[in-house]
């Protein structure tokens, strides 16, 4: 494979939304330790947990998916290779969730990967984790949150 200035900018980039990624796992749990602990007891107890309100529109991936939402922040000269996602810019919202207040973190890899029966198979992955306050019917909860 020759190692072009793009090649190389490609995995820059993979490292660097990598390691935002799991840094921003790891802040979730640090941040709130005590909200976190408390969802964990609440889920188990088997409370109800209120999710956040999803935002408004998002990427039409067509039939059978639909929209998702969900943007894709990031360089609009990048389209991911097998959905065909155009990156929408730098300043694209990179969370999923309205009335949201926190940080995130965001990490798009695209490469092969092999699978345990031995064959190749394409990948491509969006990867983010939140955490912060979020606002359901006035009421203000605390969360981390992760999705791939």
């Amino acid at each position: 494979m020759a190692h072009t200035a793009e090649a190389a900018l490609s995995r820059r980039r993979f490292v660097v939304g990598a390691a935002g990624a799991v840094a921003g796992a790891g802040v979730a749990k640090l941040a709130w330790p005590s909200s976190t602990l408390a969802a964990s007891a609440r889920v188990a107890a088997g409370a109800v947990v209120t999710p956040p309100s999803p935002i408004p529109g998002g990427i039409d991936l067509g039939p059978p998916l639909g929209v998702i939402h969900v943007f894709a922040p990031g360089d609009p000269s990048i389209t991911l290779p097998f959905t065909g996602v155009t990156l929408q810019g730098f300043d694209t919202e990179p969370i999923t969730a309205t009335d949201f207040k926190g940080s995130s973190a965001v990490a798009f890899h695209v490469g092969s990967a092999r699978g345990s029966d031995g064959k190749t198979y394409n990948l491509e992955t969006d990867i983010r984790a939140f955490e912060g306050q979020y606002v359901v019917d006035g009421v203000t909860y605390k969360g981390a949150f992760a999705f791939v």
